[in-house]
């Protein structure tokens, strides 16, 4: 059976001199996994086409316990991504979440479509990168399923008002008399539930006018990272590591 579609290369694993298997993002099919034979050759073909990061047309046709490359074109390699270890880290985390959160052959359009916009627009930026980043976590986390409450206390849907905490297991903002000394109550400030509001619901391609500072950054960190993982089985990322010593 020939399956044609477009994806993106989410990961790519070494699999003999001169094969390599990849994990592909899809529209139509959700997360693939394929052997692309021959693509590690210096003159493959495919060799460009299916590179991490890489938004090809493909078409598979099924095998035993993987799908196989049978052809693979490019239709936008993201090719700034790779020439920047900035971008890199960024785009390789990014690529990391997506990966750890998706099952195989489960379609998710609307993750499709903000993975390949947020790529696009990352190849395109020189600065502000974790602006993005931010934005792209709120909207990812909400696509998978677990959005989070920012109008309203979570507790018990009332105004929340200037002294809140946002709560990891409830999913949202409390307001002050739904305070509890559960651990999984961060304390923060409405500003940055402000900015977090504005990062989820404003397009990628319109951040320019949402000024973050360094110290609320580093607190939009830490929610969103408790957040994520406490929705998505994966928990540790080389990526992240490798971008804390890069900040």
């Amino acid at each position: 059976m020939f399956i044609e579609t477009s994806g993106v290369v989410i990961r790519q694993t070494k699999f003999s001199e001169y094969d390599k298997i990849i994990t592909v993002f899809t529209k139509e099919k959700g997360k693939v996994q394929a052997i692309a034979k021959g693509a590690r050759r210096p003159k493959s073909q495919m060799m460009g086409s299916t590179d991490i990061f890489c938004y090809s047309d493909f078409v598979f046709f099924s095998g035993r316990n993987l799908y196989n490359v049978n052809q693979s074109q490019i239709i936008d390699s993201f090719y700034s991504i790779r020439e920047d270890i900035y971008k890199l880290s960024y785009g390789a985390f990014i690529l990391e979440l997506v990966d750890s959160s998706i099952l195989e052959e489960e379609p998710n359009e609307l993750l499709f479509e903000l993975l390949l916009k947020t790529l696009k627009i990352l190849s395109e930026l020189d600065s502000n990168y974790r602006r993005l980043l931010f934005a792209f976590e709120l909207k990812y986390i909400s696509f998978i399923g677990f959005k989070p409450q920012l109008t309203r206390c979570v507790s018990c849907s009332g105004e929340t008002g200037d002294d809140v905490r946002f709560d990891i297991q409830e999913g949202g903002v409390v307001c002050r008399k739904c305070f509890t000394m559960n651990f999984s109550q961060i304390s923060v400030k409405s500003d940055i539930i402000d900015l977090m509001k504005r990062l989820l619901y404003s397009k990628l391609e319109d951040l320019d006018s949402i000024i973050i500072s360094k110290s609320e950054e580093k607190k939009i960190e830490e929610v969103l990272l408790r957040y994520i993982t406490s929705h998505i089985e994966k928990k540790h990322f080389k990526s992240l590591e490798f971008l804390k010593t890069l900040n």
